[in-house]
């Protein structure tokens, strides 16, 4: 939605413009998803997270993670996932924002749902637990980037 108000304040459209010559078209500000601010960037095993604000389901999975009973394995494995889904959630905050990636978000976004999904998938298996609901998340993140690419 445009905030006119916000945008002839801050452009100042209307100061040296001539009777009858047309308004410059106005860009549409990029909105945010609604689950942008849901979440907090935390400690994952001593990574502290800069892109996990914008998903709150992700503080719940790990924080549920770090209260696991991992052995060195499971731990590399919630480390490496929680890296490469701060950065998911990097590339995703950039998309959003219009800024241009020097790489393809959407090929890199499925690599790296790929691997953390393997990863997750591993950590559950070696401490007998199912996570699938809990990552459901990935899919949301990965859809916003689709469709913001086109």
């Amino acid at each position: 939605m445009i905030k006119l108000k916000k945008i002839i304040k801050e452009t100042k459209y209307w100061e040296g413009r001539k009777f009858g010559e047309p308004l410059p078209t106005l860009k549409l500000e990029q909105e945010e998803p609604e689950h942008f601010g849901g979440g907090e960037n935390i400690d994952i095993l001593g990574f502290k997270t800069e892109h996990f604000d914008i998903c709150k389901s992700a503080v719940i999975l790990y924080n549920k993670l770090k209260e696991k009973d991992l052995n060195d394995t499971a731990k590399k494995l919630v480390l490496s996932s929680a890296k490469e889904l701060d950065h998911l959630f990097e590339m995703e905050k950039d998309v959003v924002a219009g800024k241009s990636l020097d790489h393809d978000p959407l090929e890199h976004g499925i690599e790296l749902v790929n691997i953390i999904s393997f990863q997750l998938g591993r950590v559950a298996e070696l401490i007998n637990e199912d996570f699938e609901r809990d990552t459901n998340f990935l899919k949301l993140h990965l859809l916003e980037i689709v469709k913001r690419s086109k």
